[in-house]
């Protein structure tokens, strides 16, 4: 079966990897009632675009009859560019947790206002992503993100009274994911406490590690090596709707390499027809090699 996900990047609404939730039978309801920037609802927007949400409870395949899932998916990043390689078998996809959160201050005269009596809620996040830049430094694949900065009706005269934020948390493993987060979360408290600011800290989204299925991750190095290239094994540093999938069945990632120094959410963003082709000569074997596993099987069976 193919399949293309919708959602999974978590854009437009809080929730992420809407479609493989679905699919798996793990859509949660209270989704639909989140609201976007604009103040429509989940459900209001799948209305009008026709969709039915009562509909979604259906979608759920039964993961016994699945052998696996298998994607592939551009790198997004720079190694395969700069090893010159084509194509790089994944062996996990990182955990990551996500918040949304605001720090309140005061909002004042910047020019009256005193810079030791001052309580500037962006000044706060600021100092908080310059932490997370420096603690996830500190680990081996740790990487932290603070992507949205916003000071909502902020002004050029006004000390900023509140600030709006988001923290992106990934590592390879759950464990020094976890101790990423109480760490930055650590960070933030301390932060706050000092310069007598309040916060508020919703999280949006936490995600196991996902490692490859060795059976599955095997089946796309043979399809590689089959190519005439060298297998290429490296972590996915991205979230992917497999490791949703990986909740009720193997699954196992290929990646293509990307150009422009594998810069991606960039219009930059690119692959060349040449490794595209690879990429589906390479799940063109991958799946021809499940048929002769299977075929074999069936064999060894009536044996």
């Amino acid at each position: 079966d193919l399949i293309a996900f919708a959602e999974e990047e978590g854009q437009r609404f809080p929730a992420t990897f809407l479609g493989s939730s679905a699919v798996i039978g793990r859509f949660d309801p209270a989704w639909l009632e989140q609201a976007d920037a604009s103040g429509i609802s989940m459900r209001e927007a799948m209305a009008a675009a026709g969709l039915d949400p009562a509909a979604i409870a259906g979608c759920a395949v039964d993961a016994s009859d699945a052998l696996g899932f298998i994607e592939v998916h551009i790198e997004q990043g720079p190694v395969l560019e700069e090893l010159g390689l084509a194509l790089g078998v994944v062996t996990s996809i990182n955990g990551s947790v996500r918040f949304t959160g605001e720090v309140i201050g005061v909002a004042s005269h910047a020019g009256t206002t005193p810079m030791d009596r001052r309580r500037d809620a962006a000044l706060a996040v600021a100092e908080l992503a310059l932490a997370v830049e420096q603690r996830a430094a500190k680990d081996r694949d740790s990487v932290g993100t603070v992507g949205v900065l916003e000071v909502p009706a902020g002004s050029i005269n006004v000390v900023p009274g509140r600030c709006r934020f988001t923290l992106d948390l990934r590592a390879p493993e759950d464990g020094q994911r976890d101790r990423l987060v109480k760490d930055v979360l650590d960070a933030l408290a301390c932060i706050c406490a000092r310069r007598g600011l309040r916060y508020r800290l919703e999280e949006s989204l936490r995600v196991a590690a996902a490692a490859s299925d060795p059976v599955w991750q095997r089946r796309w190095e043979q399809a590689v090596e089959s190519l005439g290239l060298p297998v290429h094994r490296m972590p996915s540093g991205a979230g992917h709707d497999a490791m949703k999938m990986h909740e009720a069945m193997p699954q196992a990632m290929l990646f293509v390499r990307g150009g422009n120094g594998g810069i991606s959410h960039n219009p930059l963003e690119i692959i060349t027809a040449h490794d595209a082709q690879r990429c589906v000569d390479a799940l063109d074997a991958c799946l021809r090699q499940l048929a002769r596993d299977m075929v074999g099987a069936c064999d060894d069976a009536r044996g």
